[in-house]
């Protein structure tokens, strides 16, 4: 990247795409975040690129839960019809002795199908950002790498004064939540320390805050390029260490 060479604080507007993508992964180191996030926020068109990348990303985590399309009801009742007339014409031993369980390998295969048609959306999707304003489109692929290829894969170091720091490294989907084991025991973490039992983040990892241990959450708050920060202790508590609003 062309903005290395020069040190991060001589970097300034026009922004580099390639640059504002690398702060919104979450790959710059934490001293250089820390450098970036207020100034890349008090500049509208470089927002507004954090703000696309922000939208695709969740598009693409919403894409992991989504249930597979059902098959249209046409095509199942034309792939029965062909079954059972290559039962009917066969000689000898028919090759389909059961359309039940010719039907569920049929489904089986649909959904696998279905999968991959997912994952090829996904990669568009993350390759034809529109950068709001310019027209134009950027070739710069943004979908999260599997937590085994995260960026900073240790601990997360987090500090009080500078929380935007950590939205890039955990608005990229994973959720790893450390010494709380699962799912189920973050969220009665949360509604321990007051948060609704529908509080749902979409990042996890665990870390510190100010060098104390600590599981980070990011949730979102309904609003774009908003989210709630929150860091709970290992051992969960009544109040968290860490609430606050970040992105605006």
């Amino acid at each position: 990247m062309t903005d290395e060479s020069r040190g991060i604080e001589a970097v300034g507007p026009p922004w580099s795409v390639d640059l504002l993508a690398d702060l919104h992964a979450g790959v710059l180191d934490d001293h250089e975040a820390a450098q970036l996030w207020p100034r890349v926020q008090a500049d509208p068109e470089a927002r507004a690129i954090i703000e696309a990348l922000e939208a695709t990303t969740t598009d693409l985590a919403s894409l992991a839960t989504a249930p597979a399309p059902p098959m249209p009801a046409e095509v199942a009742s034309r792939i029965d019809d062909a079954l059972a007339q290559e039962a009917r014409g066969a000689t000898g031993v028919a090759p389909v002795v059961d359309l039940a369980a010719a039907r569920r390998k049929r489904n089986q295969r649909i959904g696998w199908i279905s999968g991959v048609v997912a994952v090829a959306a996904a990669a568009v999707a993350a390759i034809a950002i529109v950068v709001p304003g310019s027209g134009e489109t950027t070739g710069t692929p943004v979908a999260a790498p599997p937590p085994s290829a995260q960026p900073g894969g240790s601990a997360l170091a987090v500090r009080s004064d500078q929380p935007q720091a950590a939205v890039g490294r955990l608005s990229t989907g994973v959720k790893d939540y450390g010494p709380l084991g699962n799912a189920q025991r973050l969220s009665s973490c949360l509604q321990e320390a007051g948060f609704a039992p529908t509080a749902s983040p979409i990042g996890v990892r665990p870390g510190t805050l100010d060098g104390q241990p600590a599981v980070l959450a990011l949730l979102t708050t309904g609003k774009l390029a908003e989210f709630r920060l929150v860091a709970l202790s290992p051992e969960c508590g009544l109040k968290p260490l860490l609430d606050q609003v970040v992105g605006r």
